[in-house]
């Protein structure tokens, strides 16, 4: 049993961390690697993806280390908000800082085409495969929080640590051709990402809805610690569900909001193309001219 603590707040969820030597060391030589690689890169790289993959690192550190993590221990809706930053919040921010497109960028040639050899492998085109990476992640969420795993990870912090990595990397799988920030061997369309996107959306639901009507506490293991901070385990409980619900709902919405946008943009490139290379176009500039660079 964990040992008594004070009841939750801002300040305490948000502080009182305790410090994993291994996931620093992890979580330092990632950020170290990737700074040094954007550097490589001639005519510079985005400073927008490399914050953003800063960002992904440090929402890692805040769900496993901070104050998050132990109160995830006695409170179901904190180790709900410690999931959802690990499956969702830290995957999407990594992906679309494009690692690969750094490395690609920053590389040199050999380094190159030992990437693009990896990329062109017949079982990276498959796990890149939009359905493979959402079917992954629904089905870890519903197997973590509709079976007794949850429970068993709770008391068990192996199955504990390889619940979180599973959580976080089907995360990365899933979300990395939805974003679509690096090169993929087949890039699915703005359509598909959209409904595969809308596949996640629904088994968030699903589980939310189920954890908030229930009328009765899923996973004993809560009633002691919750007890212990003086709170309902089965209202904490339909808290948790409401995170699940109404947090993945508002990510999947601004997801899918930036999903549109980056086609809309996309297809307005396209657009400006046509118009710049039609025969029309061409013969105009040649008129006046001016050269066409194909």
């Amino acid at each position: 049993m964990t040992a008594a603590i004070a009841g939750p707040s801002l300040q305490r969820v948000l502080g009182g961390w305790s410090f994993d030597p291994a996931l620093i060391a992890v979580l330092s030589a990632s950020a170290v690697g990737y700074l040094l690689a954007a550097r490589r890169v001639r005519g510079g790289w985005p400073r927008m993806r490399s914050a953003s993959f800063l960002a992904g690192l440090a929402v890692v550190a805040t769900a496993l280390m901070s104050g998050i993590d132990t109160y995830a221990d006695y409170l179901l809706s904190m180790h709900m908000v410690e999931h959802m930053l690990l499956m969702m919040v830290a995957p999407v921010l990594i992906v679309w800082s494009a690692p690969v497109r750094l490395a690609l960028a920053a590389g040199r040639r050999r380094e190159r085409r030992a990437i693009a050899a990896v990329l062109h492998h017949r079982g990276v085109a498959l796990a890149t495969r939009p359905g493979v990476g959402a079917t992954l992640l629904c089905t870890v969420m519903l197997v973590t929080y509709l079976t007794g795993l949850l429970e068993l990870s709770l008391r068990d912090q192996t199955v504990h640590a390889l619940d979180h990595a599973a959580f976080f990397w089907s995360g990365l799988l899933c979300f990395a051709p939805l974003v679509a920030a690096d090169p993929l061997p087949r890039p699915p369309g703005a359509l598909a990402r959209f409904g595969w996107l809308m596949v996640v959306m629904t088994a968030m639901v699903v589980v939310g809805a189920l954890l908030s009507f229930d009328g009765a506490v899923r996973y004993p293991y809560y009633l002691a610690p919750a007890r212990a901070l003086h709170v309902s385990a089965l209202a904490d409980q339909q808290l948790a569900g409401v995170v699940m619900w109404f947090g993945g709902g508002v990510f999947g919405a601004a997801l899918t909001l930036a999903l549109v946008t980056q086609a809309l943009f996309a297809e307005e490139r396209r657009q400006q193309r046509r118009e710049r290379y039609a025969p029309g176009a061409v013969a105009a500039d040649a008129g006046a001219g001016g050269t066409v660079t194909p």
